[in-house]
């Protein structure tokens, strides 16, 4: 924890948007983003229960682009939005965890990347049943 005091503005940024992320854009791919899709790709339903079961609300409504959007409280001041496009015939799915601006003065990178991690095996851990 950074010990930072800033409320959260609602206004969120990718993992890549902040500074110093270049080394862990890979692990948050790796480790996080492509489990997601492989666990959900083609099965939106699946990932609406998973995301409710781990306590996430839908917001998909604030996202014309995406197929579904999840709030997560992650931490206090440290809220997560789940972007989710499912496959379509030219495309394959993507996610992507989105943070507010703030995320920063909260967590350093590190603990951001746990953080993902984190979210990922508790939206995972029941996806091959």
């Amino acid at each position: 924890a950074q010990g930072g005091t800033a409320t959260p503005t609602g206004n969120t940024k990718s993992f890549k948007e902040f500074p110093n992320t270049v080394s862990k854009i890979v692990s948050m791919n790796d480790h996080v983003e492509a489990p997601l899709i492989k666990a959900f790709s083609g099965k939106p339903d699946a990932l609406a229960a998973a995301c409710a079961q781990a306590g996430g609300t839908r917001v998909t409504e604030r996202y014309e682009t995406c197929d579904h959007a999840f709030f997560f409280s992650a931490l206090p001041k440290v809220p997560v939005t789940l972007l989710f496009w499912d496959a379509h015939q030219e495309f394959d799915a993507q996610i992507k965890l989105m943070f507010d601006e703030t995320v920063i003065e909260h967590l350093d990178i590190e603990a951001i990347m746990f953080l993902s991690e984190e979210l990922c095996k508790k939206l995972t851990e029941d996806a091959d049943d």
